[in-house]
């Protein structure tokens, strides 16, 4: 029923191991969430992406930024993009920033796209990017 075989058992090579990789973490681990009972004074500083349910009085810098409706940002924000559903005040430089219908936002914005739901407070002043498209002249002949 059972055949046994005396050959010698050689453990196979784990050709199909993953290798890691030394580059620069990419946004598609799990964003580093900030509680709603936590209170930080101080920057932060990081690759990936940071979800802001508490307080902070201080600057970020991150690769994607979300600050949940209880949470509260005193400071600046410079990402990639940033969802603002909760309050920020002092400044946002983004390519894309999007305010949600409970946002309260009270700071400059510099910006490559903006989207403001209705609702959404916002007292500051907006900056493009990038310059705006030249304007394309009629030639009189």
């Amino acid at each position: 029923m059972f055949s046994k075989t005396n050959s010698p058992s050689v453990p196979a090579a784990p050709e199909s191991a993953p290798k890691k990789s030394s580059g620069p973490r990419t946004s598609a681990g799990a964003p580093s969430i900030l509680g709603s009972d936590l209170l930080i004074t101080g920057d932060i500083k990081t690759d990936g992406d940071v979800q802001i349910d508490g307080r902070l009085d201080g600057n970020i810098k991150a690769g994607n930024v979300t600050i949940g409706e209880q949470g509260a940002v005193n400071g600046k924000i410079a990402a990639s993009t940033v969802h603002i559903r909760g309050k920020v005040t002092g400044k946002v430089d983004a390519n894309s920033v999007d305010l949600s219908e409970t946002a309260n936002v009270q700071a400059d914005l510099v910006q490559d796209q903006l989207m403001i739901a209705n609702g959404a407070f916002f007292d500051g002043k907006c900056t493009r990017k990038t310059g705006a498209a030249p304007a394309k002249s009629a030639k009189s002949g």
